[in-house]
């Protein structure tokens, strides 16, 4: 027994070691922050890396004397560099303590130009291979497992977004008579998202019209953007369906409820009472906040909205966030576009770990959805409920 759970381990961890190879050829580690102007020694640069890294271990405020083993200087060198430190406004003093803690700036500095990411842990790349160990048939089951497994590691509110929904392409529309009345129609997006939507067949209708309908919809919708399907939807259908239809108005306001959900993008998300971890005020129009996924939706897209695969967010405009930072990594979808990890914490939250791990929750969703969508071009097509 034993030498057989020995065999299965060693088995698990090649295709872990054969994962994190590849992976790392199809993600690379691009840290993409606009660069802050403050021009600091590299000793001070040392100093402001220790401070960071000890007080997110720590919780404490860090003392000349705890860098001394790791920087190459006198104590009192040390002092001087930290009070150039403290007057450019990157650590500051806590109360009547002598130690000093990052500021929000110090923070923002540090992401932007000290942090170099590592290599993620042995436990943590293991951790989501088993997260992620198994066939998924859906894809909001990947981003369910992937932000999940964010949430875990991280101990933060974690969320998942799909390439933004104007630029995905309808590629598959049926429709399928449930029973005499009940229809169910299914729409496929390009990246294998699926929208369904059960309805009453209007009493206008005969099941002859509504497969005229559903030839409409094939030949004047599948194939288009989801931003084009918006406006062909609103100039050209009005016009062709009086031609096909005596009572025109149900089958407009049939073509409106299957298709408005087409338009609203969806946020996976978890974590959410982490709040209550890592957040001290405001937690009621917190929670509130990280319950709106339309707002959280906002807040993401504003912040990745260009070409840079990450992004980090200090200054928010969500007056009950003031003290949280927003890190957003993309992740490639294979051959469709880009989707978005997100992160929301403390400012104070342990850059390095989370950053790390954000990388590589994106490598290896990217190399799941590759499995993925080689079961989906196989002529499968998953069914949401």
């Amino acid at each position: 027994m034993l030498k057989q759970k020995k065999l299965v381990d060693t088995k698990q961890k090649s295709k872990a070691q054969e994962i994190f190879e590849l992976a790392k050829e199809v993600l690379p580690n691009f840290l993409s922050v606009e660069k802050g102007v403050v021009m600091i020694t590299e000793r001070q640069r040392q100093i402001l890396n220790l401070i960071v890294s000890l007080y997110a271990k720590e919780h404490t405020p860090i003392g000349s004397k705890s860098l001394l083993d790791s920087i190459q200087a006198s104590s009192a060198t040390i002092r001087n560099d930290m009070k150039v430190l403290e007057k450019l406004g990157l650590i500051q003093k806590e109360h009547t303590s002598s130690g000093r803690v990052p500021s929000v700036s110090g923070y923002k500095y540090f992401v932007e130009n000290v942090i170099q990411l590592d290599e993620f842990s042995q436990n943590d790349l293991f951790k989501v291979m088993k997260a992620f160990d198994g066939d998924f048939y859906r894809l909001s089951d990947l981003f369910k497992t992937a932000a999940k497994s964010l949430s875990e590691l991280t101990g933060l509110t974690s969320f998942v977004l799909n390439a933004p929904q104007r630029d995905q392409q309808l590629v598959s529309f049926e429709m399928v008579m449930l029973d005499s009345h009940s229809v169910l129609s299914v729409i496929t997006l390009g990246t294998g998202e699926v929208r369904t939507n059960q309805f009453i067949l209007p009493k206008s209708m005969t099941e002859a019209d509504l497969a005229v309908f559903s030839n409409l919809v094939k030949e004047r919708l599948v194939g288009k953007k989801v931003i084009d399907i918006h406006y062909t939807l609103r100039t050209e259908i009005p016009q062709i369906v009086q031609r096909y239809f005596k009572v025109t108005s149900e089958v407009l306001q049939l073509f409106e409820s299957i298709f408005d959900d087409l338009f609203k993008e969806r946020l996976t998300v978890a974590g959410r009472k982490n709040i209550f971890d890592y957040a001290t005020d405001n937690l009621a129009e917190l929670y509130k906040l990280f319950s709106d996924d339309e707002r959280m939706l906002h807040e993401i897209r504003e912040i990745t909205n260009n070409d840079e695969m990450r992004a980090v967010k200090f200054d928010n405009d969500e007056k009950y966030m003031k003290n949280l930072t927003i890190i957003s990594q993309k992740f490639v979808i294979p051959y469709r576009g880009f989707g978005t990890l997100t992160v929301v914490g403390p400012v104070e939250m342990d850059y390095q770990r989370t950053l790390s791990v954000l990388d590589l929750v994106a490598k290896v969703l990217t190399m799941k959805l590759s499995d993925y969508y080689r079961y989906l071009d196989g002529n499968h097509y998953e069914i949401s409920k």
